[in-house]
Parts: structure tokens; sequence; C-alpha cells
């Protein structure tokens, strides 16, 4: 019984100290201070998700949304609710940042409806589909840099890991079928990190679309597609034009 108490007693002084790792990467990553709304104290790490387009979406794209805010552990679509999900994230903080950045996004049409659930977990089996242990999962490597992209999606979408070919009319056509493009722009930047990965340079993007609506169903259909042997990533920029 003692064993026990002092088993439980680790366990969570170890999810305290992962937490407050977590809160000074974040604080860190935004200038010293939590987004507005986060509390930083979070311990649920479900979302449930509703009134999804279930013509549009599935585990994939909703994945490609979510993971913008952490790592996903697994994704369940609601046979008996179809137009809800639920959403099991890495942890506490990061589901905190979700549920406010896209509670009301419109995307394919329909505004989301975002929510902790009172779910502490998913429960893995035939009609979850696994992340856990994805290459796609942007936080297991250089977390405070991808808390710097957290924000509510926007107009503006960011692209990298292209090939060092590609032009402007290149990314017009990847992802002109979501939405009117009001303004791109393809760039180099020095990439010290990426030659550090066998990368001297990185090619990116920048795409502006009338709605942050376009802007959410282009990242969410495009994140992680094959271009020429690379995986486009994608992320909302805060950038106000271009």
């Amino acid at each position: 019984m003692e064993q026990n108490a002092q088993a439980f007693n680790q366990i969570s002084k170890n999810i305290a100290s992962h937490m407050m790792a977590n809160a000074a990467a974040i604080a860190a990553a935004f200038g010293g201070g939590l987004p507005p709304g986060i509390t930083g104290t979070n311990d649920r790490c479900t979302i449930l998700v509703a009134n999804l387009n279930l013509d549009r979406i599935d585990e994939d794209k909703l994945f490609n949304v979510f993971a913008i805010y952490g790592n996903i552990v697994r994704i369940k679509l609601l046979r008996n609710k179809p137009d809800h999900a639920l959403i099991q994230m890495g942890d506490g903080f990061q589901a905190e940042l979700a549920v406010p950045f896209l509670k009301g996004v419109m995307l394919f049409g329909k505004r989301l409806e975002v929510n902790f659930s009172k779910h502490p977990n998913i429960t893995q089996g035939a009609e979850t589909h696994e992340y856990v242990n994805s290459n796609l999962n942007r936080f297991n490597r250089n977390a405070a840099k991808n808390y710097r992209y957290c924000c509510s999606p926007t107009k503006m979408i960011h692209l990298s890991t292209l090939p060092q070919d590609i032009t402007e009319e290149d990314i017009v056509s990847l992802v002109e079928e979501h939405g009117t493009i009001v303004n791109n722009k393809v760039f180099e930047v020095n990439g010290k990190k990426q030659a550090l990965v066998q990368f001297e340079t990185e090619g990116q993007a920048i795409v502006q679309f009338e709605t942050e609506g376009q802007a959410a169903e282009a990242l969410v259909c495009k994140h992680a597609r094959p271009l020429s042997g690379s995986a486009i990533r994608i992320s909302f920029s805060q950038l106000q034009n271009i």
C-alpha cells in the first residue's frame, strides 16, 4: 500500500516537472509570458471537437490542424455522434493551446466547436487512429520554436521544406483549389539549423488567402504532402501582409 502511494507520488512529481518544463518553453516562446487565456495549469489532454463536415474530414486532416498546437497521441471519430471526434494531445498544455485557438474556426464550411472532453484519454481500439509514434508530430524536436507558431488560424500560410526549384506558379497550382489567393511569395533563407541535417538553405513560401477558413483548408489538405521527395511543412503565418 505504502509502495503504491510512493509510486503514485513519484508519477505525480514527474508529471508536474514535465508540465513546468513545458510552461517554461511556452513562456519563452511567447516572450516570457503565456498567451492570453492560457493558464498553464490544465491537465486535461483530450479534446472534443464537433460540427465537423463529414464529407470532407478524416483523422489525418484533424491531425494536421491540431498538431500545430502539440503532439497527437490518437484520434477517434465518434460513430454514435457522426460529426464529433475525440483528439488526445500529448499533454494538458498543448490541449489548452488548441482549444481556444481553434474554437469557432471555419473548416470546410462548418464552424468548429472545440472543448475539453470529460474523458481523460482515448482508449486504443479498432476505431482509433494512432499518432503517438508519428514522425509528423511537430513537438518531438524544437518544442520552443514550434510554440512560437501557435496562433489562431490566419489568412496566410507559411510553407517550408520545398524543392529548391519551386516557383510561385507551382505554389499557386498546389493550393489554389482551396480558395482565392490574394498574394504569394517564394524566397530563400539561410538555414543554419537545417545545415546540421545536411541542408544549407531552405526553400520557403508565403501564401495569402481571402479568409482564414480557406487557409485552414489548404493547411489540413496539403501539410505533409510529398513533393519532389520532400514532405511539405505548413503553418499559419502571423505576418499581416507579404
